[in-house]
């Protein structure tokens, strides 16, 4: 989202549950991601950020399939990205 504008910079958060999944998905207006590097994303130390590691991404992606989860990411038609990932709900134990 670099080369949006300040006012422009905004970051949506979607939630909901279906048949005992949370859904979660995050869009940003930016410029997308490179359709070659979608695969790429989720493994370490790979960026396209000067300053970043590379790790953000690909640890999310450890918590998120080590609890029974899915990750993925894709381009919006309208621009910029998505990140989305899929949760089981478990039931609170009873104390």
């Amino acid at each position: 989202m670099q080369n949006r504008k300040p006012g422009e910079r905004r970051i949506t958060l979607r939630t909901a549950v279906h048949d005992s999944i949370v859904r979660v998905s995050i869009c940003d207006p930016g410029s997308g991601i490179p359709a070659d590097k979608l695969k790429d994303i989720f493994e370490p130390f790979f960026t396209t950020n000067q300053q970043g590691m590379g790790l953000g991404l690909s640890i999310a992606r450890t918590i998120v399939e080590n609890y029974g989860g899915r990750i993925w990411a894709a381009n919006r038609d309208r621009g910029g990205a998505v990140l989305r990932f899929t949760l089981p709900l478990v039931k609170a134990r009873a104390g």
